[in-house]
């Protein structure tokens, strides 16, 4: 196979951490991690509800956007030539993510009910070591086939590049091609591999998240039971990472000077998937509460009880206003989903009422008979703690590989080979 470029694509990554954000992501780390502090001397359990809220969405949402780069390498979408390496870039936060996901085995007897009243019938999986394995086996599966299908993704890319790094980049890319085979074969390698990687990869997405849901979610009321919930939980992260790809594709192609690099069409695209799976997000959440409503089975009903009557039925209108209602009519229109800015106000507004459903999904189970909504710094401060976190991960990926992906696999040039010939068919009149 004959080594492919596009003059279009240009080859860009961060030489450093812009001064303003370096400031910021340090500031946001400081604040939260004080927060953190405060909250575990003030109170202990609220700090780690707020913990394991925005640990289920900063991990879903990172996970959700390496996951898009996943399906658009099985669906061979050429469009999204210019976003799936922003996408991958979220990858670098998933080892901040399992080494965040261990202090909670410590503060179990704070997030799970069931330590101190065991429910008769359920120890078999309601027990602490089992749920420990489970979480980091799975996670670790998880997490590490991630690693290795950004791995080889990058590397046909460093290849390329390698001559042009150095000092600690030079090394960086140096250790990352050992073995180099040449560019042909190291395109032709890394595409099978990627062709077999990439469906496994979102199989184990689909079970691990959705075992997360049933251990972080589910257990939280354990009489309680839902077969659709992993489905809902692991396609809400999904639809996460779709409007974190736009918001961080939009500020890179500005900081980094190329408005060019990301084409409105592309913008389109993705705005169309974000669509697609707002409603389909929608759709889930229905599939879930009508079943639940029609049978009338008070055991099956506590879990929605909770989160939809006062003090938490505020959080479930905004959550439904702002996962489906407003990015439903905003992006109905073809000019919202090509204008970047739109989009990414719609995706915003996705990411701050997904948040929310987080939230709705563990407080409620821990402030049962509650008479206002628990919220304040102690939540605020966990989330900036994450924020900062994640912008840092993003950041380390950012100054040390392309941000575009040059590389073109094989099956994406036969597609444009077909192409080519049905347009010079369809010129010759056949």
């Amino acid at each position: 196979m004959a080594h492919q470029t596009n003059a279009d694509v240009p080859v860009a990554r961060f030489e450093s951490v812009p001064r303003g954000l370096a400031v910021a992501i340090i500031t946001l780390v400081l604040l939260g991690a004080a927060a953190i502090v405060g909250g575990v001397m003030v109170n202990p359990a609220r700090a780690w509800h707020a913990w394991l809220v925005n640990w289920l969405f900063f991990t879903g949402i990172a996970q959700g956007a390496v996951v898009l780069a996943v399906v658009v390498t099985i669906t061979k979408g050429m469009w999204s030539r210019s976003i799936r390496r922003i996408a991958l870039s979220f990858v670098a936060f998933l080892p901040i993510s399992y080494l965040l996901l261990i202090p909670m085995f410590f503060a179990a007897d704070r997030i799970f009910p069931w330590l101190h009243e065991p429910v008769a019938g359920k120890e078999a999986w309601l027990n602490m070591p089992f749920l420990v394995v489970r979480q980091l086996v799975l996670l670790g599966a998880l997490f590490g086939l991630s690693l290795i299908f950004a791995r080889t993704a990058l590397r046909p890319d460093l290849g390329l590049l390698k001559g042009r790094m150095q000092g600690r980049l030079a090394g960086l890319y140096a250790a990352m091609t050992r073995n180099w085979r040449g560019q042909e074969a190291e395109e032709a390698h890394a595409h099978r591999v990627l062709s077999k990687l990439a469906p496994a990869l979102a199989i184990v997405y689909a079970v691990a998240m959705t075992v997360v849901s049933w251990d972080f979610v589910m257990s939280l009321e354990p009489h309680w039971f839902s077969t659709l919930l992993g489905p809902y939980f692991f396609m809400g992260a999904f639809l996460g990472g779709l409007a974190v790809t736009g918001i961080t594709t939009l500020a890179y192609v500005r900081k980094l000077g190329l408005p060019d690099a990301v084409s409105p069409s592309q913008f389109h695209d993705l705005g169309k998937l974000t669509f697609g799976f707002t409603v389909f997000w929608a759709y889930l959440f229905f599939s879930q509460y009508i079943v639940i409503w029609y049978g009338l089975l008070p055991g099956e009903q506590s879990f929605v009880v909770h989160r939809f009557t006062p003090p938490f039925a505020i959080v479930a209108k905004l959550v439904g206003l702002g996962i489906f209602v407003i990015p439903f009519f905003g992006l109905l229109s073809v000019a919202t989903k090509k204008n970047p800015r739109l989009l990414t106000l719609f995706g915003g507004i996705s990411l701050t009422a997904l948040w929310l459903e987080r939230y709705l999904l563990v407080y409620p189970s821990h402030n049962l008979g509650a008479d206002n909504v628990p919220f304040g710094w102690q939540e605020i401060g966990t989330t900036l703690f994450f924020a900062g976190l994640l912008i840092a991960a993003l950041m380390a990926f950012a100054t040390r590989f392309p941000l575009f992906q040059l590389w073109q696999p094989m099956s994406e040039l036969e597609l444009k080979g077909l192409e080519v010939e049905v347009a010079d068919a369809s010129r010759a009149g056949i």
